[in-house]
């Protein structure tokens, strides 16, 4: 072991640290991006449609429970109180839920393109104790044998960490090394979308009065002109900072003096259309159905429902299978990998659909895939005696068992001719 644990450490120290290195994505700035100056991280989730598809995303990840699976006795077994589904659904570290770490990692891979969680052994090959989210910078550099290795930017010191040892996620990447930020990609849609919020703020801030011009046919001094303006200003209201006005008031102007708009009003500039739009829009960079977002627009009785299931198997499942595939590499020893899996159960995004799950349940008893006590179970009673047993319908055989005399259809037909 102290073998094991020396090579470790020389592998690491003589890390070939390559003249190309892929730093992680944030929303500001990227090495192979056109895009000069994006709009920062806070201005983009003070957008409702924003704020609300990476919350959405992010909770529909970690509102689901991890299932450890073992292969035993020629199948797939739960193990409900194994070390691992302790560490991924329970207590993953000291300071932190399982829910929260969760949601944060991936709001970070939304937002910055990159998510990590760093997996803490007790020795380089043993089995994770817990596992923290990281809150740093991190640095990928890439080996000439193909595999990388990490190093976190803490304050005070650099950490260098193997890439067994580091959670790694990110959506969309270009280079399968580093991942980039939605925000990059949507940039002009949330240009525009900012651009329309902040028009639209400014409007209703002055009172929902348009930029006006006072015209003379005379002359005034600067001093003539700056009491007109302000008493303009005063009367009608306005957004600047230097007014005490109020908006709906009634300005008295002198004779020979007229007031001319000068502004594209909200109707003519479309600014009510544009941020529907705009919804629309972001959402499809994020992947999430407009129905998520709040926009009712195209909702009806009939459909509903069928968004709520295109958000599981277009939105929350590819999400499910990129996370559990880095879970699946790098959270267990090689030696357990063969035989160990980890699976994230969409079924917990059903729970307050009881409708949906009763069907679930009751198909699943039917056909023998469900015990009763495994159906007690979903619906959080206590199991009973006996009710380990799978039962399926006596009116389906297989079809290639020959129907004979002696079969209990047979015996059954019979039954029912006599008491006839």
């Amino acid at each position: 072991m102290a073998n094991i644990f020396k090579r470790t450490l020389n592998r690491l120290k003589t890390a070939e640290k390559r003249s190309v290195s892929y730093d992680s994505t944030t929303a500001i700035g990227l090495p192979y991006s056109q895009i000069i100056s994006p709009l920062s991280t806070l201005a983009s989730m003070q957008l409702s449609v924003v704020y609300r598809c990476v919350d959405v995303v992010s909770d529909a990840i970690a509102s689901q429970n991890w299932e450890h699976l073992e292969y035993k006795n020629n199948g797939w077994n739960k193990n409900e109180f194994s070390d691992y589904a302790f560490l991924l659904n329970k207590n993953p570290n000291p300071g932190m839920s399982k829910f929260i770490m969760f949601k944060t990692a991936i709001t970070q891979t939304l937002l910055h393109g990159n998510g990590w969680i760093k997996i803490e052994r007790p020795y380089p090959m043993g089995d994770p104790i817990s596992l923290f989210l990281v809150n740093y910078p991190v640095t990928t550099y890439l080996k000439k044998d193909g595999s990388v290795y990490h190093i976190i930017k803490s304050p005070g010191e650099d950490i260098t960490v193997a890439d067994e040892d580091m959670l790694h996620f990110m959506k969309f990447t270009y280079n399968g090394y580093t991942g980039v930020s939605v925000l990059t990609h949507a940039f002009n849609s949330l240009g525009i979308s900012y651009a329309a919020e902040t028009s639209a703020k400014g409007f209703f801030a002055s009172g929902a009065n348009a930029n006006i011009v006072i015209k003379t046919e005379g002359k005034l001094t600067s001093v003539k002109a700056t009491d007109i303006k302000n008493a303009f200003k005063n009367a009608i209201g306005t957004s600047s900072a230097d007014s005490s006005g109020y908006s709906g008031g009634i300005a008295v102007i002198e004779s020979g003096l007229e007031v001319q708009p000068i502004s594209v009003n909200p109707k003519d500039a479309q600014l009510l259309e544009t941020r529907e739009f705009n919804v629309v829009d972001l959402c499809r960079f994020f992947g999430v159905h407009p129905s998520k977002a709040f926009d009712s627009s195209n909702l009806t009785y009939s459909n509903i429902e069928s968004f709520q299931l295109g958000f599981l198997t277009d939105t929350a499942s590819p999400w499910d299978c990129n996370i559990e595939s880095e879970i699946n590499r790098k959270l267990l020893r090689p030696s357990k990998q063969k035989y160990n899996y980890f699976n994230l159960d969409i079924s917990q995004l059903l729970r307050a659909n009881l409708d949906a799950k009763a069907n679930y349940v009751s198909k699943m008893f039917q056909c023998g895939g469900f015990t009763v006590n495994e159906v007690r179970r979903e619906a959080g009673t206590p199991p009973i005696s006996g009710g380990d047993k799978a039962y399926v319908p006596m009116n389906m055989l297989a079809v290639d068992t020959p129907i004979t005399k002696n079969t209990k259809v047979d015996k059954k037909i019979k039954v029912e001719e006599n008491e006839k």
